[in-house]
């Protein structure tokens, strides 16, 4: 009995020890001459997408009515709930917690980096959908704009900002940014994979369209958000070689150990 609750001990001190190293790997600054986390692209690419929403938002009560009667694509709708962020968070934390108290000294030098770009990438992708989804949430609150199923009777013009609740909690859409989080980690951990990944993952968030919890605005600025936040995470943390390595005058940045691993 002593010798598991000393076990336990053990076990969440080297958690506890874990936890510490990262976060202040997380407050060192970036390695000399390694791309920023934020680069004039993507300042670039939210400015075309926040004049993309401009020029959607006319059209949001028309495209929401047409897609959703469509019956052909009914069977798309089945598709919507893969958006929800517990899919991804729940399994990206067990297996962080999983690795988070093992002795890594005990291992070998190979497992050792096998199990370490394991539980960085875990981490990685926990707290970007986590993040994302946060933000996303803090503007459904400030925004405020009514759902779709209140089209026939408020329009989809109709904001209450600062209301909580489903109602009133349009844009952006939660599901697309979980999307656009997924579909950026996928992204950088298959990268011969990623135009499909991507355009799979923004097929995803379009189902929220066909069900009618969400106006395509919402849908376009809940995924770039999602993916931008991702992509921002992932160069910020390969400025640390924390998770990535940044590659001079390359936009992805790679995965650490990944060379390694096998």
């Amino acid at each position: 009995m002593t010798e598991q609750f000393q076990d336990r001990q053990s076990g969440i001190a080297r958690a506890a020890q874990s936890v510490i190293r990262f976060l202040r790997r997380l407050n060192v600054p970036a390695y000399p001459a390694t791309e920023p986390a934020w680069t004039h692209g993507m300042t670039m690419a939210s400015v075309l997408i926040v004049f993309v929403i401009l020029m959607l938002h006319p059209y949001d009560e028309w495209l929401s009515r047409t897609l959703s009667s469509h019956g052909y694509l009914r069977g798309a709708r089945h598709l919507t709930d893969i958006g929800l962020s517990q899919w991804y968070l729940i399994p990206a934390f067990a297996v962080a917690v999983c690795l988070i108290g093992i002795d890594w000294r005990a291992l070998a030098r190979t497992r050792r980096i096998q199990f370490g770009l394991i539980y960085a990438q875990a981490t990685f992708a926990f707290w970007a959908i986590a993040l994302s989804g946060i933000l996303t949430n803090i503007a459904k609150f400030m925004i405020g704009r009514a759902r779709p199923k209140f089209i026939d009777t408020l329009g989809p013009n109709a904001f209450s900002p600062f209301v909580a609740g489903y109602d009133y909690a349009s844009f952006p859409s939660g599901h697309s940014t979980t999307m656009g989080a997924v579909g950026a980690v996928l992204a950088l951990w298959f990268p011969r994979w990623r135009v499909v990944i991507i355009l799979a993952t923004m097929f995803i968030a379009f189902t929220r369209i066909l069900v009618r919890a969400h106006y395509p605005t919402d849908v376009v600025a809940g995924y770039s958000v999602g993916f931008l936040f991702t992509i921002a995470l992932a160069r910020f943390l390969a400025g640390r070689r924390t998770a990535f390595i940044s590659e001079q005058g390359r936009f992805w940045p790679k995965l650490r150990f990944r060379d390694n691993f096998w």
